[in-house]
């Protein structure tokens, strides 16, 4: 009977021995993950799509202190506001699971921003987008401040940058254009056109108005004749479609280029105005995006700009 104590004693010691490997918890790879950084007007008609992934953070920067945040679901997402940087809020989701919920910022002048959390979990199996950096920049009224514009007696060449700047902070400001234009993944909204020299000058804004993540390409503007002359081959002729030729870009601006769901962003472009065109012909501007160049939206421009600077009316 002593002899077999020793084995009993060594079985019970092997079934109760502590386990060498622990199931380990998923982790974020740098390999699924597309860094994104964006600049957005603050709106109260716009909720705003925020991508996290676990183990990252997001910085939101408002442009003034923030007196408050509020987060939907607090068991899945945090947010952190310290007041030693008083407009900075940052954004982590606290789960390796998948979650959805809403992030509210208020801050001391009254403005809100709303911003929905989508986190699609630790693992995933390919590269998606994440916010790293949002910056949000003031919301104003319609008009500039007078003190802004460029003072009357500046010269030439600072006329001509100054119409530039001046209409492309002109539609920045606009707080709600009314989208006019509707096409694919794209609404848009003309602002002013105005005849700089032998340049116009066009403001305009775009809206997301998918559920994705777009991103926009150069503005062109095309002189187009339905009758079907112009720079294409003759096959293309007789099938009577709208051809168009280009008109040359001197410069163009957006506030942002990669564009979230519900996103907007305002832009100019300037370009050589053509001296004449037929009275068939007419010059529209072109807006795509890279996943849908073929499908771009068409705004008409008027040929003759309906505003000149203040150079132009003078030799005028």
């Amino acid at each position: 009977m002593k002899d077999h104590i020793p084995t009993i004693a060594f079985a019970v010691l092997i079934a109760f021995s502590p386990k060498t490997g622990y199931a380990q918890e998923p982790t974020a790879s740098h390999e699924d993950v597309q860094p994104v950084i964006s600049n957005l007007t603050i709106s109260p008609d716009t909720v705003t799509d925020l991508r996290l992934k676990p183990l990252y953070a997001a910085t939101i920067r408002m442009p003034e202190p923030v007196s408050s945040v509020v987060v939907g679901a607090p068991t899945f997402f945090q947010a952190e506001h310290n007041e030693h940087e008083p407009e900075l809020v940052i954004v982590k989701p606290i789960t390796t699971q998948v979650a959805e919920s809403n992030l509210l910022i208020a801050t001391k002048s009254g403005q809100v921003v709303s911003l929905r959390l989508i986190s699609d979990g630790a693992v995933s199996n390919n590269t998606k987008p994440v916010d790293f950096v949002v910056t949000y920049k003031q919301r104003r009224g319609f008009l500039i401040d007078p003190s802004e514009e460029a003072p009357a007696n500046s010269t030439s060449a600072k006329q001509d940058s100054s119409a530039y700047e001046s209409v492309y902070r002109q539609q920045a400001n606009v707080s709600s254009p009314a989208w006019s234009a509707n096409h694919g993944d794209l609404a848009a909204s003309l602002g002013a056109v105005t005849e700089d020299g032998p340049d116009a000058i066009v403001a305009f804004s775009v809206l997301n108005n998918s559920q994705h993540w777009i991103e926009l390409l150069p503005p062109q503007v095309e002189l187009g004749n339905p009758n079907g002359s112009g720079n294409q081959s003759t096959d293309d002729r007789s099938k009577k479609k709208v051809l168009a030729d280009q008109v040359a870009i001197r410069d163009f601006r957006f506030t942002q280029r990669r564009l979230a769901p519900g996103a907007r962003a305002d832009g100019v472009v300037r370009f050589v105005r053509p001296d004449f065109k037929q009275y068939q012909e007419h010059m529209q501007l072109v807006l795509a995006t890279a996943d849908a160049v073929n499908r771009p939206l068409l705004l008409d421009l008027p040929f003759t700009p309906p505003i000149a600077t203040a150079s132009n009316a003078s030799a005028k």
